[in-house]
């Protein structure tokens, strides 16, 4: 391999490194003030410019806020609100329907065994009601695509676990941006039957079933959609 060269690494940065994991590890719990930057200048035995511009990024990332004359907060974890804009549709590539489509293979079907197993009948008034939305609006792609796009994430939602509606949260951006394609490319027809199919699987509490339907949902949208495929979707 041979010697390579060493990397210069700021000393801001080593802060910035310090203080996120140590936010990621608990240090500090959700909604508890930090140190001030000249307890954490001392601390670090760095100038306070230093820590600021380390604060400064930690904010970016949405795991602080600074308050005006109160200091730095830990976020409290509100899904979808403080890392949305970490992953904006800019950062796929060209084949961005593609890697949206193995985004839902990879997170959709055990989001569906769970919400199966665990939705509430709130949950499932909810649903039965977005379904309706979606026969409702067939024929208005945007309409529907919307629907089908919130369908989706209240199924995360019906799971009652924060990371995972929290993980699709963060891509809502990104699944809205190619969700009208999906639909224009394969149509309402398939939607309308799956999403059905998996609103009963829901209803009976069928975890199994929910994740054997939504496994051939999205295998049927990947194999119709991707490029690799070159297949056009039907129209209603």
């Amino acid at each position: 391999m041979g010697i390579q060269p060493v990397k210069r690494v700021k000393i801001s940065e080593q802060v910035f490194e310090q203080l996120k994991q140590m936010l990621i590890e608990g240090e500090w719990t959700q909604g508890q003030k930090l140190p001030s930057e000249n307890e954490l200048a001392q601390g670090f035995g760095v100038s306070r410019v230093t820590v600021r511009q380390a604060l400064q990024k930690l904010t970016v990332l949405g795991l602080i806020e600074t308050r005006l004359g109160e200091g730095s907060f830990v976020c409290e974890l509100r899904p979808g609100v403080q890392v949305n804009g970490m992953i904006p549709a800019a950062y796929l590539g060209e084949n961005s329907l593609s890697q949206v489509l193995e985004f839902r293979q990879v997170m959709d079907v055990k989001t569906a065994e769970l919400a199966a197993q665990r939705a509430t009948e709130q949950d499932l008034a909810e649903l039965e009601r977005i379904y309706q939305e979606m026969v409702d609006s067939k024929d208005d792609i945007r309409r529907f695509a919307q629907a089908d796009l919130d369908f989706h994430l209240y199924l995360a939602r019906a799971t009652h676990n924060p990371l995972i509606l929290e993980a699709n949260s963060i891509v809502r951006d990104v699944l809205s941006a190619t969700m009208d394609q999906i639909v224009t490319k394969a149509g309402n027809r398939a939607g309308l039957y799956y999403h059905r199919k998996l609103l009963d699987a829901v209803s009976r509490h069928d975890g199994q079933e929910c994740g054997r339907v939504m496994q051939e949902h999205v295998d049927h949208n990947y194999e119709l959609l991707s490029p690799q495929t070159g297949r056009k979707g039907e129209e209603e």
